[in-house]
């Protein structure tokens, strides 16, 4: 159905005879009260602001907006960029306050529709056109204010979450360096908790990483924010980290002096399921001077962990303490690893020994993994054995050939 007005362009709009501008002109006063009564009943958020504030900025702003309108209808035209600015400013300093966006733009939605029931309230059904004419102008109006809004608002917290990026990333680089950390708390406005929950992590590729016609880059940006989000989610937001697409580093504050092992290893198999890829993390509890050498270690953990072809998952040093001490360096790790030497030139030995270990001893499950004959992994079993003095089949032989491709590995 189209409507046909009468409404020239350039004439004045007008309801029972009196310019509409005019008419909101003299009910201005009175108008910015009911918008506020309004934006309150409609829009939660402004329930909350201190009774000085919405007597203050808001109906500040509300008479700003209204006064544009009112402009903007006598001298027929859109809001200028002075107007428009006063609203971006505004909807800064809600951005400032952690106000939500949506709230101040529903609260906008309330004064124009309000404005327009003041305007259209004695409207007749001669005044049609210039009723449809003036919704128009309406629209168009709250449209501008709308991109202005949005726009202040969200350079705000660009600005407000780079700041506080770089004070986060800037205290992380301190507390690993075990620099003084003392003024980096106080400018990132933080205090200092008795502990860290220090964990490190490695994270293994999502399948889509390597998808044909998938972009690569993309996939893995995926990976790591569905990995911090869940992380966000468990720490209420406090970690501090840097994280990327293989690993990285993570500290949590807390007041605690104990770790819950159960809570985290929920923690991290979800943060695997979210992210799509596998997680292998080691955790440890520090005080912020320890937090270097915690990271240290955790990271070590992992090294272990890997070194040792262990599941994805969360480890504690306790949980490889020989491992650990197996890859130390010294004299003794030098000399279990040279015992593999003479499998440099025999890398199909080598690789059976590694698979052999990995898949519990179980050469039928070896062979099929290297794709050979269960007899050819046995052959390589005794070759190894007759090179190295190490019987891979014997219960003696086994930790020892563990650890010296431990040792080889820690060393290489």
């Amino acid at each position: 159905m189209e409507f046909v007005t009468d409404h020239k362009p350039g004439a004045r709009l007008s309801v029972g005879g009196v310019p509409i501008h005019d008419l909101l002109a003299t009910r201005l006063a009175d108008l910015v009260g009911r918008i506020l009564v309004r934006i309150q009943q409609e829009v939660a958020a402004y329930r909350t602001l201190p009774i000085e504030e919405l007597r203050g900025d808001i109906a500040a702003i509300s008479q700003d907006v209204l006064r544009a309108f009112i402009r903007g209808l006598r001298e027929e035209r859109a809001p200028n960029a002075e107007e428009l600015a006063q609203v971006g400013q505004s909807a800064a300093r809600r951005a400032e306050e952690g106000f939500p966006l949506e709230a101040v733009l529903s609260a906008y939605h309330v004064g124009v529709r309000e404005i327009l029931r003041t305007a259209t309230a004695d409207a007749c059904p001669g005044d049609l056109a210039d009723v449809l004419a003036a919704n128009e102008r309406a629209l168009r109006f709250l449209e501008a204010i709308t991109a202005a809004v949005t726009s202040g608002y969200l350079d705000e917290v660009r600005t407000k979450v780079g700041q506080e990026h770089n004070a986060r990333r800037t205290l992380l680089s301190a507390l690993l360096d075990g620099g003084p950390a003392d003024a980096v708390f106080r400018s990132a406005g933080i205090m200092p908790p008795a502990r860290y929950l220090v964990l490190s992590l490695a994270v293994g590729p999502h399948p889509d990483e390597a998808m044909p016609g998938v972009d690569a880059a993309i996939a893995l940006r995926r990976k790591v924010r569905r990995l911090l989000g869940e992380l966000d989610h468990a720490t209420a937001g406090s970690a501090l980290s840097s994280v990327d697409g293989v690993g990285g580093v993570v500290l949590v504050p807390t007041e605690l002096s104990e770790v819950d092992w159960t809570r985290w290893t929920a923690v991290i198999e979800r943060a695997s399921r979210s992210a799509g890829a596998p997680i292998t993390a080691a955790l440890e509890l520090a005080e912020p001077a320890a937090v270097p050498a915690a990271a240290t270690r955790t990271a070590d953990v992992l090294d272990v962990v890997r070194w040792f072809d262990r599941a994805p998952g969360l480890y504690r040093l306790d949980d490889i303490l020989v491992e650990y001490q197996l890859t130390r360096p010294g004299v003794a790790r030098d000399r279990l690893a040279a015992l593999l030497e003479p499998l440099d030139a025999h890398p199909d030995l080598l690789e059976t020994a590694q698979c052999y270990l990995a898949h519990d001893l179980n050469r039928r499950r070896t062979a099929s993994l290297l794709h050979v004959h269960p007899n050819t992994v046995d052959y390589r079993l005794r070759r190894i054995h007759e090179l190295t003095g190490i019987d891979p089949t014997h219960p003696a032989g086994i930790p020892r050939l563990t650890a010296a491709l431990a040792a080889r590995r820690a060393a290489t």
